[in-house]
């Protein structure tokens, strides 16, 4: 097998037929400092949220894909979360091989994977 250098993931986009408002959320949940846009810069990477008019309200295989971010403190956000509002948990946090992780979902019904790694500081609670 060959091996590629040089690629790296530069972002994801998530479509939606309200791009701001799908924007707003995630600036709200997870990047409170940033400011307005539709593209929303998360470490190194940006998530890029796009006008479609082509797509259902909510997403159909919320699973299919799944959007992870890691946290140094999965309860700090999860409190973070749920003073903004969010009541939509597929799975509360738990503990999982390398640490801990809670599945919520987004306005549109994407699943947000949160994973705290038990070799960060505070991890493992």
């Amino acid at each position: 097998m060959t091996t590629t250098t040089g690629i790296r993931l530069g972002g994801l986009v998530l479509g939606s037929d309200d791009p701001e408002r799908l924007s707003d959320w995630y600036r709200a949940a997870f990047a409170p400092a940033a400011g307005p846009g539709t593209v929303l810069m998360v470490g190194d990477g940006r998530l890029v949220f796009d006008r479609r008019d082509d797509l259902e309200q909510s997403t159909r295989e919320p699973g299919r894909i799944l959007i992870n971010f890691y946290v140094e403190d999965i309860d700090a956000v999860v409190t973070h979360l749920k003073a903004l509002g969010v009541t939509q948990w597929i799975r509360p946090v738990e503990h999982f091989g390398p640490g801990r992780i809670a599945t919520v979902e987004d306005p549109v019904g994407n699943y947000v994977q949160l994973v705290e790694l038990a070799d960060r500081p505070g991890a493992g609670r």
